[in-house]
């Protein structure tokens, strides 16, 4: 006769909503946060090709707002101004980070092909093809 196992019973779990509205806006945000943040990103891309302001202007706003909200985030106590201003932190990381990762990954590629290049003429050169 086959054993029947029995399935350890879990525990009841009873998720509270927060008192206060202050408090569920930041549950919500901290549940969105990322999202948020990616949209955020997005929305500053978007407005960077559509008004082509300066790079380097852009660059070091991105950087002295992102280092602003990180002194924020560290300095104030948890709740909703230190939920948006985590989301800030993360969409300017997004923004200063992205393009930087991408540059090098371009340079890497080009890298990349000039050694594929000489490779391929060293060859072509030693076997006279």
């Amino acid at each position: 006769m086959p054993s029947q196992r029995q399935t350890p019973e879990l525990p009841l779990v009873v998720e509270e909503r927060p008192p206060g509205p202050g408090d569920r806006a930041s549950a919500w945000l901290r549940g969105r946060r990322v999202f948020l943040a990616a949209l955020l990103a997005l929305a500053e891309v978007l407005f960077y090709l559509v008004e082509r302001p300066s790079l380097a202007l852009s660059t070091v706003l991105a950087v002295l707002i992102l280092l602003a909200a990180g002194w924020g985030v560290l300095r104030l106590r948890p709740g909703l101004a230190r939920d948006v201003l985590m989301i800030v932190a993360i969409a300017q990381a997004l923004v200063v980070v992205l393009p930087i990762a991408i540059g090098l990954s371009l340079l890497a590629a080009l890298l990349l092909a000039i050694v594929l290049i000489v490779a391929v003429a060293i060859i072509a050169f030693r076997f006279r093809v």
